[in-house]
């Protein structure tokens, strides 16, 4: 009988340890949703963990904005001592500091040279009327503006423009009135 006894019990107990589906999710859900709980924190805790991380941005922030106003800074002065180099070159200005006054000179001489030349292709006229003088002319033209014109043309234009003011280049004659395309063939 003790064994019979026995059987029962253990059903028991098994029976115990196997508990209804029911039963066992409404004692899992409130240990899940204790578990849930402890991963969500109350939104002050969130707050204070986020506040750093949000700081830490805004340093960033400031700090690329810092280093774009330094190089702003720095463009400018860049922007600055090209110019002063180019009215070095270009102008006759003062000589920067940094640079070989003699080496400068040379390279100045050597842009006018070039724009004379190219003046020269553009109007042969000028050149023409210069004659023998128009290495100095075209220097005493080049010293006299502030800054080269826009364009080769404008520049050719504006020395022919200063060789007539000399009197060293006759008035230009008027345009011809546009004729039939032949007349362009008669003397």
């Amino acid at each position: 009988m003790t064994g019979e006894r026995e059987e029962p019990a253990r059903a028991r107990e098994l029976e115990g340890e196997r508990e209804d589906p029911a039963r066992e999710r409404e004692r899992e859900e409130p240990a899940r949703a204790r578990e849930l709980e402890g991963e969500r924190e109350d939104p002050a805790r969130e707050r204070e963990r986020e506040e750093p991380a949000r700081a830490r941005e805004l340093e960033r922030e400031r700090e690329e904005l810092a280093r774009a106003r330094e190089l702003e800074r720095e463009r400018e002065e860049l922007a600055r001592a090209q110019a002063r180099v180019v009215r070095a070159l270009v102008a006759g200005g003062a000589v920067p500091g940094g640079f070989d006054p003699g080496r400068l000179r040379a390279q100045a001489a050597g842009l006018i040279a070039k724009r004379r030349s190219i003046v020269a292709r553009i109007r042969p006229d000028t050149a023409l009327a210069a004659g023998p003088d128009l290495p100095a002319e075209f220097a005493a033209y080049a010293r006299a503006r502030t800054a080269p014109p826009p364009s080769y043309r404008a520049d050719a234009d504006d020395f022919a423009a200063w060789l007539r003011e000399r009197g060293r280049l006759p008035a230009e004659r008027p345009p011809r009135r546009a004729g039939r395309w032949w007349s362009r063939l008669l003397p």
